[in-house]
This record gives structure tokens, sequence and C-alpha cells, in this order.
């Protein structure tokens, strides 16, 4: 599955494309092992800061209902990618634990009750 990535704000250079789709590929293998119901959308919004020595990174994720957003700022634009990116991995782990665990559950409201 392809993720359709879409850049925001900055013009930027060809190896910062290269290191921005290549850390995404790892967030595509998250979601190749779900079933392919849904497009994803990934948004990255690069700011880079010419009078300040910090540049800003948020990635937006969208897929069905899922929707989620990381940031982070640091002075290395590479540095900034990365670890917003990290976070996001982390973000769908979590929600697709969630949604494992929703699966799995094997309770009602009424057995909630009986206890």
């Amino acid at each position: 599955m392809n993720i359709i990535i879409n850049f925001h704000q900055m013009p930027h250079s060809a190896a910062i494309d290269t290191h921005a789709r290549a850390r995404l590929d790892k967030i595509a293998t998250l979601f190749k092992r779900s079933e392919p119901a849904h497009p994803v959308t990934a948004e990255l919004f690069l700011n880079a800061h010419s009078v300040h020595a910090h540049h800003e990174v948020e990635l937006r994720i969208k897929s069905g209902s899922l929707s989620l957003a990381s940031h982070d700022t640091n002075a290395d634009m590479y540095v900034a990618i990365d670890a917003a990116i990290d976070k996001m991995i982390t973000q769908v782990k979590k929600e697709k634990e969630k949604q494992d665990s929703k699966k799995h559950a094997s309770f009602s409201e009424k057995s909630l009750f009986n206890k």
C-alpha cells in the first residue's frame, strides 16, 4: 500500500524529500498489516525559521476515521522530521492496539452489571 504524501509550506531539497519518504515507509508498513479499506494520507508541514535557530515539523495522518497528528521543533530539520515521525509511529501502534483490544473484548454492559 502506498501512502499519499503531501509536503506543505516550505520549498525543500530532494535530500529532505528522500529522507522523509524513507522514514514514512515505516508508517506504511504498520498500515499494511490491516485491511486496506481506506487510503492513507500523510501531510508533512515543514517550517524553517531563518531568524530563529529552530525548525518546526508537523505530521498529520488520515485513514478512514483515524486522524492523528504529531509535532516537533529542533535546530536540525532532519532531527525534527525523525522525531515527528517517531511520535507518529508510537501513536499509530497505540491506536492499532486499541482497535485490536476492542475486537477481542468479550464483555457487555450486562456482564459488567452482574459483577
